[in-house]
């Protein structure tokens, strides 16, 4: 029988959801549709409405007509911890115990014991010096509504990750590459080399910081400034409009600051001479990366080559669905379902 598993990658604006079934070697996306939120259902990454969650959980559901099964919840928010931490070499029962001890000066929000906490691990690299670890925490009280909205609509939750860490996982071959996504309320930078992990960096800067901007220097609603958005490219909107441009140029300046310092940090820790020299090119996925000249200024910015993950041709999946116009932005929500096959 095919394995199936739904990806849900959840954000303060709405959810996305996408199947992945195993047929056979075959990872096939099956189903894939997103649904909006009522304002306040979540609020700085924490579920502020459990009911209206659940609610648009179901409705998402049911209009993609998934049917129960298997699912990976992906969360994006800056009360999840992310660290990397060395040992020195121990089995992995010696590891989790040491973990056990180190889990309360790595997180970066106060615990008063482990029952407060969320964890997990994975073994980023070994050499002569012992062990690399790669540590994600996030407090429980913040995640069970999650959980409990995920269940509530029938589904059964396997596991719950941090979406980022299953984009390399997207595409065939371990690759040089730094991811780059734009969600609603934040943008992620993620940089792995040879699949080794070697940064996740996030700002809260994001999809409805440009819309802000376009909706100022334009003076329209922000349903108009989206439309702009598809409609228009980044050159037009910084030009163009009548109103108050600052916004918009803070956003970008921002944005492209955040990459440029997370790649250069990267090539430090790399003692590269430059970019090129240590990654081979740059993914861009989210909510914004369709936005047209969004892809080509950032490479001019980075001396790199940006690929949408429209645009890629080799990855890791085949689909029986005909994928949306806006497909970069399921970028996500198909690593998570990608990461429950395996």
């Amino acid at each position: 029988m095919a394995k199936k598993v739904v990806g849900i990658d959840i954000d303060f604006s709405g959810i996305k959801a996408t199947e992945v079934t195993r047929k056979g070697r075959i990872n096939m996306v099956t189903k894939m549709g997103r649904s909006g939120l009522p304002a306040g259902t979540v609020v700085d990454g924490k579920v502020a409405n459990v009911r209206d969650l659940h609610k648009g959980l179901e409705r998402l559901l049911k209009e993609q007509a998934i049917a129960g099964g298997s699912a990976v919840l992906g969360l994006r928010s800056s009360w999840v911890t992310v660290k990397t931490h060395r040992f020195p070499a121990m089995s992995k029962r010696e590891l989790e115990k040491a973990l056990e001890f180190e889990i309360p000066e790595l997180v970066s929000f106060p615990i008063h014991s482990l029952d407060d906490v969320y964890y997990d691990y994975f073994i980023n690299l070994t050499d002569d010096q012992g062990l690399e670890v790669v540590v994600v925490a996030c407090p429980r009280e913040n995640v069970l509504p999650y959980i409990e909205a995920v269940r509530a609509a029938g589904l059964v939750l396997e596991a719950v990750d941090v979406p980022a860490f299953g984009w390399r996982e997207l595409i065939e071959g371990e690759g040089r590459r730094a991811y780059v996504e734009i969600s609603e309320e934040q943008t992620t930078v993620q940089v792995t080399i040879g699949g080794v992990f070697k940064v996740l960096r996030v700002i809260p800067m994001g999809a409805i910081s440009v819309r802000q901007g376009v909706a100022e220097a334009f003076a329209c609603s922000p349903e108009e400034a989206q439309a702009l958005m598809a409609r228009e490219s980044l050159d037009y909107l910084l030009l163009e409009g009548s109103g108050n441009k600052r916004v918009l140029r803070a956003a970008v300046q921002q944005f492209v600051g955040l990459v440029l310092q997370t790649l250069d940090f990267v090539r430090a820790q790399e003692r590269a001479a430059n970019f090129r020299s240590m990654l081979d090119e740059l993914i861009l996925l989210g909510d914004v990366a369709d936005l047209k000249g969004l892809g080509p200024m950032l490479e001019k910015e980075v001396d790199l080559p940006v690929r949408l993950l429209k645009e890629i041709d080799n990855l890791r999946l085949t689909f029986e669905v005909i994928p949306p116009s806006r497909f970069s932005c399921f970028g996500s929500s198909l690593a998570l379902g990608l990461r429950g096959l395996s």
